[in-house]
């Protein structure tokens, strides 16, 4: 009597492949999933651009800001005017100033100008301001004294005033659905059409 014959695999099936073959398959599919999870990604997922008209709606929310100089006078930052600088990667703002002395009552009206680069805070999901610095501020007709005072100290009020200030803040169930496909806040880049908010594999940031 023969031995049993060994069955044969069915048409169009293989034999289960091996342990170290499984292993080997694993390892290259978990090397590869960063990159699947990007292919994977609705395009509207892979990055989000924002445009300079937008950027100034948002920021807009945040005036008019009022900050006090040494109980002496009020200063109050308001109507914003954003602008892209591309080839720094980094904004612009104008703002109209009004200072207000507390003590005579006399308001003074001016602006400023100033530029600032961005920076993501993944703890809050936004997108704040960063190394904001004052290009310009005229207030006029200042006296000579005051206007020293102003010019020393009101620079760096604003500059102080503006950091980390919220400019954009990611809505949460977008960056749930960025999070469950693997992906993360990368570059904030500042292009001539908005700003643009790369959204990359998390272990390539």
């Amino acid at each position: 009597m023969r031995g049993a014959a060994c069955p044969h695999p069915a048409p169009g099936t293989r034999p289960a492949p091996s342990r170290r073959r499984v292993l080997a398959g694993g390892a290259l599919l978990a090397s590869l999933l960063p990159a699947l999870a990007a292919c994977a990604a609705p395009a509207g997922m892979r990055g989000i651009t924002l445009s300079r008209q937008r950027l100034n709606e948002l920021l807009a929310r945040s005036f008019p800001y009022t900050r006090g100089f040494s109980g002496l006078a009020d200063l109050t930052l308001q109507s914003p005017r954003l602008r892209l600088l591309p080839e720094s990667n980094r904004l612009g703002t104008a703002l109209d100033v009004v200072l207000a002395e507390r003590v005579t009552g006399g308001r003074f009206g001016g602006g400023m100008d100033l530029d600032y680069g961005l920076r993501f805070d993944a703890q809050q999901g936004a997108i704040r301001m960063a190394d904001v610095r004052v290009n310009r501020l005229d207030i006029d007709p200042l006296p000579p004294t005051q206007r020293a005072l102003v010019a020393q100290y009101a620079p760096r009020v604003a500059e102080q005033l503006l950091a980390d200030l919220v400019l954009y803040r990611l809505p949460a169930e977008q960056l749930a659905l960025a999070r469950d496909l693997g992906l993360g806040v990368g570059a904030l880049r500042v292009l001539p059409e908005g700003l643009r908010i790369d959204l990359v594999p998390q272990g390539l940031r």
